[in-house]
């Protein structure tokens, strides 16, 4: 139960707090990729949301979960050329989800999470 307790205070505070630099990172951005894939489904619903500013930080949420399976580290980047090129290839063939695209772009993309999470066992 903690854990759906921290994910919805997280969900709450997506927008809030932006980077001075980065105004795509918050400080829910960074805790939801450290909490990983059970974020997954919430920052999916997100994606979808009105509001710009909340689909931009869902989707760096779920790509820096994403991101890290492929050994992306922060302040670092990938290991190597090969796993960037991998997750940049799964990100394509996915949609390539963009927060700032149409909604009918948005949402097939988000389908075709949805669907990779089911067959990963990770939603």
């Amino acid at each position: 139960m903690r854990s759906k307790n921290r994910l919805a205070e997280l969900f709450l505070a997506l927008d809030r707090e932006p980077d001075e630099l980065h105004g795509d990172i918050t400080p829910a951005v960074l805790a939801l990729i450290e909490l990983g894939w059970v974020a997954a489904p919430g920052l999916l619903e997100r994606m979808l949301a009105e509001s710009a500013d909340t689909r931009l930080h869902a989707q760096r949420a779920f790509e820096g979960i994403l991101m890290r399976d492929f050994g992306f580290v922060s302040g670092r980047g990938f290991a190597n050329r090969g796993d960037e090129n991998r997750f940049r290839q799964l990100w394509a063939t996915h949609g390539g989800y963009a927060y700032d695209a149409s909604e009918s772009n948005r949402n097939k993309a988000v389908a075709a999470w949805r669907v990779w999470l089911k067959e990963h066992g990770d939603e």
